[in-house]
């Protein structure tokens, strides 16, 4: 993955090869989107207890509609929603977790 810099040099996403990753995308910071090849995605990290009041409140939303999907890792959860396009929720999973695991990666 090649990393996204902002004008500050913070990441705020990735490009792979058939893809983009980006932290957030609205105006309030609290979701972010995925592109793989012609399907999209938002996507949120959620933590019950961590979670700011505009992600708790996003995460209410969002588990009330159809369209979403969440794997639960240890109380941090992945949630997915408002995808569009063929490919399956697991396979953005696949690449959310490739992305943060570079990112902390990084970290070390």
């Amino acid at each position: 993955m090649e990393t996204i810099l902002n004008e500050y040099d913070m990441v705020v996403g990735a490009r792979f090869g058939n893809g983009t990753i980006q932290d957030y995308v609205d105006e309030d910071n609290t979701y972010g989107l995925i592109r793989i090849e012609d399907s999209t995605c938002k996507w949120f990290l959620y933590h019950k207890e961590e979670s700011d009041d505009l992600s708790q409140k996003l995460y209410k939303k969002v588990t009330l509609q159809n369209n979403h999907f969440i794997r639960n890792d240890f109380g941090e959860e992945i949630v997915l929603f408002d995808k569009e396009g063929s490919l399956s929720f697991e396979i953005f999973i696949k690449k959310i977790d490739e992305y943060l695991d570079d990112q902390l990666g990084e970290l070390f």
